[in-house]
């Protein structure tokens, strides 16, 4: 493998033109295929059960009605003239707009309904104008209205007020029809009314907020955001940048150091820019319009760019620290170039494979969309790589050719670097490995299991709102939603029934579970029954409609069971051919079998949904004992799901990504130095760091989400290529000197600064995502700088620890690695 870097390094000696028109060329291609991104804003969950169950009510039963939410608040009583003139405003302009066409019509669910409907009718029966009644008289006439309502309307009016005494809010239900209708479709067509009703000017003292959960999620885009964070740590990483880069002037040098720092922050910019190009336009390439190996874009895998800064500007550090030391020391920057290519050229080969190995551990996961962010990850670092290593040194050697040729090559500030302030502050990181190896190593195992118990506290949490940014106005309302109308009116769980749904037991079963399920926690009732789309529902409403002679003939009772010589499903059939509301509950499949929904209103929430889903199983497990089958499903017990698979997967992709990197770092060793359990030393600090930095969640209450369970991946991103690039350091001082402890010295000085100044880059590049409006990504700000910093605590203190003790047993096995007659003395680190 030197042997090809070796190659590539007279290739960019020789031929530097031709080394960066071949980036160029990629990179328009590259650039080409970027422009075709797609970023799809709905969240991708993993195939399971639930999501199939969420399918097949799409596919055979659709969502035929949509309901928009239009909260009111007031400083006192939401029951005014106020709120009924705003409302009488919101339903009069509906009416008037284009909006009005895609309002439900027909049937017994009316358009439009609010706490105060029938308030206008009563004050009319009694021979008043609605528009001059007092407050007083709107809470009068609104309670008679609930007297006088059919009582699961009068429960429906109650629920519509906030639950405050007196209720503060209220809310106005707008029902679209949505038949044939996509998600999308559906927002879209949600947006148009909301446009409607935000024109509406509100009475003095009333608010009007339009609401609904797709406006929520899709009301901002991440794509600003996300550009803003970009150009922050761009801008700060660069700052950080010229002062790692800067080199002491010698006389009249001032200017030349300047120019010289300039055109290496340049560079690193260049090419952390061209990787984000390369890594879109590969991410389009594998893609689902082309090779269909990953998925879209997604709000979630738009933190990768900042990723690609954070961890790409490592490289340029590294190999351009190698660099100019040599050139320094040699005076050739020909011969610093091949110095630097063949070694830290090589490390940064294997710091990337075990990044790449980290991220690609993603694709364990059984979310498809951290899959797709873990393989841009890779595909981004290992395109920062690349140009590290080619752009990068070609442009450098250009340059300085030019610079010696004009005698303006500053040799001695390039060398100088060796004894900067930050090496010589480094330096002093080796005095633990020097003094006291073993203690600093029983200090970091202690640490470990410390961490590791931090580990087993950590919670998984999903929440589509989380990507919402904080200062979205619609947030405020899904709160006020949440703590005054248990979550609103959107909130639905289905309960699909498949299998032999037809038979007598299986029928009455099922009706005794929906009857059941009023009592369950997190299930909304409406007059003492559950608020429920069901079978029984299409047959009380059958049997007030006209249907009760025919239903009574097929062998339905008034309590809606049947004997147990009852032909179901002729009963099932009948329904779906005669009444309109059975084909939203009533089906046969493609395969013509039967099949069955309970769709219900509910308010378990997040929190709840466990309790939910336990009750409700409860309640339907007579209908499995009588032969059918049910999955209870919606899209927060999806989420709920999805969380937990999050965090179950997190134990396999640390296994996988530790394991990857000790294979490949054990193998390298042992081809290019016989000595495989450098590779295992090297890793085993990294878990170090992935139990500290679990510690850290677990103290500061992060928990695992979709975007935190990229951890595993980043620790070993950061964490594994700091300890490579020391130990690589560290075996090559030790061949040049028999004295460990200036080998160690050297190594901690060297590389120690340089991993000093990387991780000040990486860490206020990642830093920046802490000022993100977007919860998961702040998060995720936090962790990262958590693991940054103990990143370089374990690369420059616990592993050098580490080497001496390794290099005190390697000694006594195979004598001094340092060639025969080099000067000092031939003593180890423990000496």
């Amino acid at each position: 493998m030197q042997t090809l870097f070796r190659a590539l390094a007279e290739l960019i000696i020789k031929r530097p033109a031709v080394v960066i028109a071949a980036v160029l060329v990629v990179t328009v291609v590259l650039g080409v295929f970027a422009t075709q991104s797609v970023t799809v804003q709905e969240v991708v969950t993993e195939d399971n059960e639930l999501t199939r169950a969420l399918d097949v009510i799409e596919e055979n039963f659709g969502e035929p009605t949509s309901v928009l939410q239009v909260v009111l608040e007031a400083q006192g009583d939401i029951r005014s003239a106020a709120s009924l003139a705003a409302l009488s405003s919101i339903e009069k302009a509906i009416l008037e707009s284009d909006a009005a066409a895609t309002l439900v019509s027909g049937g017994q669910q009316p358009p439009v309904v609010s706490f105060l409907t029938g308030v206008a009718r009563a004050a009319e029966a009694a021979g008043m104008n609605p528009a001059q009644l007092s407050d007083e008289m709107v809470a009068a006439f609104q309670q008679k209205a609930i007297e006088m309502a059919p009582p699961q309307f009068a429960a429906l009016y109650e629920s519509l007020m906030g639950s405050g005494e007196p209720p503060s809010s209220g809310l106005m239900l707008v029902f679209q029809d949505t038949t044939g209708l996509g998600p999308l479709e559906v927002i879209e067509q949600q947006r148009e009314l909301f446009d409607v009703i935000k024109t509406v000017e509100a009475p003095e003292g009333v608010s009007v907020t339009p609401f609904s959960f797709g406006l929520l999620l899709t009301a901002s885009d991440p794509g600003p955001e996300i550009g803003r964070l970009f150009g922050i740590a761009m801008g700060i990483v660069l700052l950080i940048l010229a002062v790692v880069y800067w080199l002491r002037p010698g006389p009249g040098q001032r200017r030349l150091i300047l120019g010289r720092t300039a055109a290496d922050v340049g560079l690193t910019l260049v090419i952390i820019m061209i990787a984000v190009v390369w890594m879109q336009g590969a991410g389009v390439l594998l893609g689902p319009d082309y090779l269909g190996l990953t998925d879209y874009f997604s709000p979630q895998t738009q933190v990768v760019p900042i990723l690609i800064v954070g961890l790409g500007v490592d490289f340029a550090i590294h190999i351009l620290a190698r660099y100019r030391f040599e050139t320094g020391t040699l005076g050739d920057p020909e011969k610093a170039l091949r110095i630097a290519m063949t070694t830290t050229g090589f490390t940064l080969l294997l710091a990337t494979g075990a990044t790449a190995i980290g991220f690609l551990t993603n694709l364990s996961s059984p979310v498809s969309f951290l899959a797709t962010l873990g393989v841009l990850a890779a595909v981004g670092i290992s395109a920062a790589f690349v140009l590290a290593v080619t752009f990068l040194p070609a442009v450098r050697i250009i340059l300085d050719r030019r610079a010696a040729r004009k005698g303006r090559l500053p040799l001695k500030a390039l060398a100088g670097q060796a004894t900067s302030s930050l090496s010589r502050i480094a330096a002093k990181a080796a005095w633990p490995a020097e003094r006291a190896p073993v203690a600093t190593v029983i200090i970091a195992v202690l640490l470990t299991v410390l961490g590791g118990y931090g580990f087993t506290q950590l919670e998984s949490e999903f929440n589509l709102t989380d990507f919402v940014p904080k200062n979205e106005p619609l947030l405020a309302t899904f709160d006020t939603l949440s703590k005054e109308f248990g979550g609103g009116f959107e909130e639905r769980t289905q309960v699909l029934v498949t299998g032999d749904i037809a038979g007598p037991g299986a029928h009455n079963a099922l009706i005794g579970a929906v009857a059941a399920s009023a009592e369950v926690p997190g299930v909304q009732s409406v007059g003492g029954f559950a608020d429920a789309n069901s079978i029984a529902s299409v047959l009380g409403q059958a049997f007030g409609a006209g249907y009760a002679a025919e239903l009574g003939v097929l062998g339905v009772r008034p309590d809606l069971t049947v004997g147990s010589d009852v032909d179901v499903a002729a009963v099932y059939d009948y329904l779906i051919a005669s009444v309109p509301a059975a084909g939203q509950v009533l089906a046969r499949d493609d395969g013509g079998s039967l099949i069955t929904r309970v769709d219900i209103r509910t308010s378990g929430g997040q929190n709840g949904v466990a309790a939910l889903t336990a009750g409700l199983k409860e309640v339907f497990s007579p209908v499995e004992e009588a032969g059918a089958e049910f999955v209870i499903t919606s899209q927060t017990i999806s989420q709920a799901r999805q969380s937990q698979a999050i965090e179950n997967s997190q134990v396999l992709s640390l296994l996988i990504a530790l394991g990857g990197a000790m294979l490949l770092l054990t193998v390298h060793y042992t081809i290019y130095a016989r000595k495989p359990l450098i590779g295992i030393i090297t890793v085993l600090p990294v878990g170090l760091v992935l139990a500290l930095t679990f510690g850290a969640m677990a103290v500061t209450g992060i928990p695992i989400n979709p975007v935190t369970a990229t951890l595993a991946a980043l620790s070993i991103g950061i964490g594994v290529p700091f300890t490579i690039h020391l130990t690589s350091r560290f075996l090559e001082e030790r061949k040049k000197t028999p004295d460990c402890k200036l080998a160690l010295r050297r190594t901690v000085s060297q590389t120690g600064s340089a991993l000093a100044g990387s991780a000040l880059t990486t860490a206020i590049g990642f830093g920046v995502l802490i000022t993100s409006t977007l919860i998961p990504f702040q998060q995720l700000g936090y962790v990262i700088v958590y693991a940054i910093v103990f990143s370089l605590f374990a690369a420059v203190l616990v592993l050098p620890s580490m080497l001496v003790l390794w290099d005190n047993r390697d000694r006594r096995r195979h004598g001094s690695p340092a060639p025969a007659g080099e000067p000092g003395d031939s003593r180890g680190c423990m000496e």
